[in-house]
């Protein structure tokens, strides 16, 4: 199939992630990614309607293991649809990717696993593991810079896998959602209270372990961050030479997270200019509730414009749903000042840079 035009969706992934990004090569064939499946609903509900539509997938990208981001692909892995569909490459990083129970946690005493699930039903696709010693990845004229994780991250992640001590999701409370009253405090209040994570990033491998890049087409680029730390995305962008000074310009920026409490700093956003934020949640589970309120205030008054331009922060969930689950986390008031807006949308295609 023959294509002159990006276009990709940020499906409905309940509190997951799921991209799914159809683009073109040098040829101008089309070339299509998928990064993460979201929950097994994601798949169920939404992926797999798009999915019937495709007979190949030239790049899946896992970005870690969190069972927000794999269920949806073991569903994937296990329905009659992957016998009918080509992949060419898998990127992901870890020893054994184990299945999930109950759409929520990851277990490792569970027989059917991604990994052999791969081997099994699509032995001859090219797996690779990926981490910031890679740098840049070129696919046919698409390029790929990849900011997380770094070798460090890499093989701490498989260290604690190899000697089981990978904390269970259930055992792993850090706080993601707004702090006490913040919703009482205004925007700009809240974004100059200076960025404080709760945890280091070893403490916090399954999202540290991200896999996070910048993707680069002839009409498009997109900064997608996973769920990775602020601190690591930030050093390897200062590392390629970005600055408050020379900022990253990118079409879209892919909010790490869901716009967590922990992952978006202000010190991360004054170096990347953009026009269009996305956040994936549909306001979050019973443990966790995003976008927090203070990452909202972030986007709006700690990143540049560029040419006086507003900002749009994209969710894929519905405003509604979003205030249903977790109250009044925008106030009608906050958009009169900040020069932004917020929209529900799905499917995204090429800009005019500005």
């Amino acid at each position: 199939m023959k294509r002159d035009e990006t276009e990709f969706a940020l499906l409905p992934a309940y509190h997951g992630d799921c991209i799914l990004i159809k683009t073109f090569d040098n040829d101008n064939n089309e070339f299509v990614i998928l990064v993460d499946g979201g929950t097994s609903q994601t798949f169920r509900y939404f992926l797999k309607n798009e999915l019937e539509q495709i007979q190949k997938i030239d790049l899946l990208v896992l970005t870690h293991i969190d069972s927000d981001h794999i269920a949806g692909l073991i569903s994937f892995f296990k329905s009659n649809l992957i016998g009918s569909i080509l992949i060419d490459e898998i990127w992901m990083n870890h020893p054994e990717i184990v299945d999930v129970d109950n759409d929520e946690l990851i277990s490792k005493k569970q027989g059917n696993t991604l990994f052999d699930l791969i081997r099994t039903k699509k032995p001859y696709t090219k797996l690779k593991e990926i981490s910031t010693d890679d740098s840049l990845l070129e696919r046919k004229g698409l390029k790929f810079t990849i900011l997380s994780p770094t070798p460090d991250i890499k093989k701490e992640l498989l260290r604690q896998w190899k000697c089981s001590e990978l904390p269970k999701e259930e055992n792993f409370k850090v706080n993601i959602s707004s702090q006490k009253d913040s919703y009482s405090e205004s925007l700009e209040s809240l974004n100059k209270i200076p960025f404080a994570p709760e945890s280091s990033w070893k403490s916090d491998i399954y999202n540290s372990s991200s896999i996070s890049f910048l993707l680069e087409s002839k009409d498009i680029s997109l900064l997608l961050l996973a769920d990775s730390r602020p601190e690591v995305i930030e050093k390897s962008l200062r590392d390629k030479g970005f600055s408050e000074e020379e900022p990253l310009n990118v079409d879209y920026l892919k909010i790490s997270h869901h716009g967590s409490l922990n992952n978006t700093s202000q010190n991360l956003l004054s170096i990347i200019t953009t026009k269009h934020y996305l956040i994936s949640t549909n306001g979050g589970n019973a443990d966790h509730k995003h976008p927090s309120r203070e990452t909202i205030a972030r986007i709006v008054y700690s990143s540049p414009r560029s040419n006086g331009k507003d900002i749009i922060i994209f969710f894929n969930h519905s405003i509604a749903q979003l205030k249903e689950r977790i109250g009044n986390f925008i106030h009608e008031n906050d958009l009169h000042s900040g020069h932004w807006s917020i929209r529900h949308q799905n499917w995204f295609k090429k800009i005019i840079k500005f």
